[in-house]
This record gives C-alpha cells, structure tokens and sequence, in this order.
C-alpha cells in the first residue's frame, strides 16, 4: 500500500511525498498534525474553511489517510461527510462529527500499531 500511498499524494501534490516516512507510510509526525486538527474540528473551535487557510494540506491528507489506512466504515463515513464540500464555513453535519470521531478513533489506533 505504502507505493499506492506515494503514487496517490504525488499525482495531488508532489510536495505531499514529504509526509511520507522512509517506508513510504504516512508519517507518526502527519498522523498527529492531522489528530490536532480533527480535536479542534470537533471542539467547534475551527470550522473547515480555518483548518483549509491554516494547513491546505489537510484535507489532502485525511482523503489519503481514508484510502490507504481507513477501514470500509471510514471509507462510507467519509462519503456522506459534508465537510470535503462547499466553501468549509457551513457548521459541521451530524455525519462530519460521526466521520471525525471514526478518523480520530483511526488515527489512533494507527500510531498505538506504529508504536509497538
């Protein structure tokens, strides 16, 4: 998956690689910059249109993350989220809360494997 992961943030953004680790999967470093932004989402502290100004690669990021880590639930939670469209200042749906728990849940369980 890690090539299939390199090949999928290359053909977005080539700067993207750069938050790969030398074994070509997200990096533990991406993994919790992208965790800190899903808190603030959840805490109503940013809307999404914040989060896009102060870190574009964000949503890039979570997309990929759901591709090539996400389990199928992630995957179908993702698809009905509202927050990968429109303007990002609309408040956050009922499916945003539920798919960025899921994430966060996801996330988590990523670096507690990556830490063992």
């Amino acid at each position: 998956m890690s090539d299939d992961l390199a090949d999928y943030l290359d053909s977005i953004d080539a700067h993207l690689v750069g938050y790969l680790d030398e074994d070509r999967n997200i990096s533990v470093g991406a993994v919790r910059h992208v965790q800190c932004y899903v808190v603030v989402l959840l805490q109503g502290l940013l809307v999404p249109e914040h989060v896009h100004e102060d870190w574009p690669d964000f949503f890039p990021l979570v997309t990929a993350f759901v591709l090539a880590y996400g389990s199928p639930r992630l995957g179908h939670l993702a698809r009905r989220a509202a927050i990968f469209e429109g303007d990002g200042d609309e408040p956050l749906t009922d499916y945003d809360r539920v798919f960025l728990a899921r994430l966060l849940a996801e996330l988590q369980g990523l670096l507690s494997r990556r830490e063992r």
